[in-house]
């Protein structure tokens, strides 16, 4: 990655990308705040459930979140990620410098922000499996552009159905489960030591757990290859030539996210018939509820921008530069709001009152991102990024006389 949680495009930026990480941003703020972060609902005891104001309501929100947006982020961003590697490799050949210490650097930089994130702040970061996938792509970028597209289907759609189904037949629970209370009482203690304990116990619990591991990454790498294939076939830099294809594409990925999201919820298989049949369809629905929806809002935020609407979702350009920044203040916030630090919200408020938190501070994060670029060449971690990665001081404050543009 470079500085801007994802690998940079070239100098003259493609700003449909910039908005389309800015959109990203928004559906992994909704995905933790409304589930993983609230808690809602699996850290909630059955009474603290019982006692929320609007129970259908939050039942109502929550299936929303989990049909439209969760897991969708993660492979947006992981698209991304690939097609901004390649905006990466196409800029070094075309300068003649080497890209593969740049990258690895980068990527290291990227773990130790991950580290620090996931287990000094808030669980749950996606930096440090970005860093393993992202060797990978660095090892098989060189794949001719069919090849690609194929581990792209594999490692997104095929290997994550498989391992689903084969971890409810052979899964080793050798790791623990962390109970309800144990993380309640952990986040809500006020303590910043047991904040860190409990992030550590969180993300062990997911690195033994060998199913998490190989679906997690394979998920990632799968859309990591799908963004390098989309900046291999220029995609972006042709998007009048591809409109045919784009305007199909949203129709098929709407068409297998509506097959895919009716499978999912409407289970036609019950599981007192066959366990095994039911997990099958259940996995097969949700994969091709993610990768229809993850195409319809790709080539739909594209089309949308395209059209004289588009100067609307430009708004979230700004917002798309500074990912790095935004993503790390999401998870500061929360802790603010959820943590006994802060308000101590865990488990005493439900969807209904965490959605219109979260769509005010993205909100927030909107005209922040708008008023420091407006003084600043870059965020302020991005900025650091940057230093890091070059080893050398880099300009932040533009001058008054291109603030004044």
């Amino acid at each position: 990655m470079a500085a801007q949680f994802l690998p940079k495009t070239s100098s003259k930026r493609i700003t449909v990308i910039d908005a389309l990480r800015g959109f990203a941003l928004l559906t992994v703020l909704l995905t933790h705040y409304l589930s993983s972060y609230s808690g809602y609902p699996k850290l909630f005891t059955e009474e603290q459930l019982a006692a929320l104001p609007f129970p259908e309501l939050d039942h109502d929100i929550f299936k929303i979140n989990q049909l439209f947006f969760k897991l969708k982020s993660r492979v947006l961003f992981s698209f991304l990620f690939g097609l901004g590697f390649y905006f990466q490799i196409e800029k070094s050949e075309r300068l003649g410098i080497s890209f593969r210490k740049t990258f690895i650097k980068r990527l290291l930089v990227m773990l130790l922000i991950g580290l620090v994130h996931t287990y000094l702040i808030l669980w749950g970061d996606i930096l440090r499996w970005y860093f393993i996938a992202g060797l990978f792509l660095l090892i098989l970028y060189r794949l001719n552009s069919k090849i690609i597209l194929g581990l792209c289907i594999l490692l997104s759609f095929v290997l994550p159905t498989t391992e689903s189904i084969l971890e409810m037949v052979v899964k080793d629970h050798m790791h623990t489960r962390l109970s309800i209370e144990a993380v309640q009482n952990a986040f809500l203690s006020g303590s910043y030591w047991q904040t860190i304990k409990m992030n550590y116990l969180i993300e062990h619990d997911k690195f033994v757990d060998p199913w998490y591991f190989i679906g997690y990454v394979a998920n990632i790498l799968g859309f990591f290859f799908l963004g390098l294939w989309a900046g291999k076939i220029n995609f972006f830099k042709k998007l009048e030539e591809y409109q045919p294809f784009i305007i199909r594409g949203f129709i098929i990925g709407g068409l297998v996210f509506i097959v895919g999201g009716l499978l999912f919820v409407f289970n036609p298989i019950p599981q007192s018939d066959s366990l095994l049949l039911h997990q099958i369809v259940n996995s097969l629905g949700y994969r091709m509820d993610t990768v229809g929806l993850f195409v319809v809002y790709v080539c739909g935020f594209i089309l949308l921008y395209r059209t004289p609407l588009g100067r609307y979702l430009e708004i979230l350009v700004p917002v798309g530069k500074m990912t790095l920044t935004n993503y790390i203040m999401q998870s500061v916030v929360a802790v603010f709001l959820f943590n006994g630090m802060g308000l101590g919200l865990l488990g005493k408020i439900g969807p209904s009152f965490v959605l219109p938190i979260a769509l005010s501070f993205f909100a927030f994060q909107v005209v922040f991102s708008h008023v420091w670029l407006h003084f600043f060449y870059t965020g302020p971690l991005e900025w650091v990024w940057r230093i890091m990665v070059s080893g050398k001081f880099q300009p932040l404050r533009k001058q008054v006389a291109e603030t004044a543009r």
